[in-house]
């Protein structure tokens, strides 16, 4: 029993001897060594940042792309049908007085509005370019 007991007093012993030399070992780093960590946390925030902002411009720059492609298919499509209604418009016309008929005003005037829509629409376009 005291052979146990002894046993267990030197191992308790060893025990407490090999904590404070880890604890001894933990100590705070020096100065200089904090100081060291904290300009490669300072490097490598600033890689970081460059990265982030590198980034945002790209996202902006996307974005503007996006929007000035949607702004183009929607004016062309504009156009194109705009165009598309003038060339009806006229061919029906020129049929029709290529068949001896008369022309009623409010034709002629269907394909004015459909010029001034026109107009408006290659202004437009021409505006988007400006920007």
């Amino acid at each position: 029993m005291k052979r146990t007991l002894l046993v267990t007093f030197m191992l308790l012993f060893a025990g407490i001897v090999v904590f404070a030399q880890q604890a001894g070992a933990s100590s705070l780093p020096s100065s200089a060594q904090t100081k060291q960590d904290a300009q490669q946390a300072v490097t490598e925030a600033k890689t970081n940042a460059s990265q982030f902002e590198s980034t945002l411009n790209d996202i902006r720059t996307r974005i503007t792309s996006n929007n000035d492609a949607a702004t183009y298919k929607r004016l062309k499509i504009q156009i194109d049908t705009l165009e598309g209604k003038i060339k009806n418009a006229q061919a029906n016309i020129q049929a029709e007085i290529n068949q001896g008929h008369s022309v009623s005003a409010s034709m002629v005037e269907q394909i004015q509005q459909l010029l001034d829509q026109h107009k408006t629409a290659i202004a437009e376009m021409e505006a988007f370019l400006a920007k």
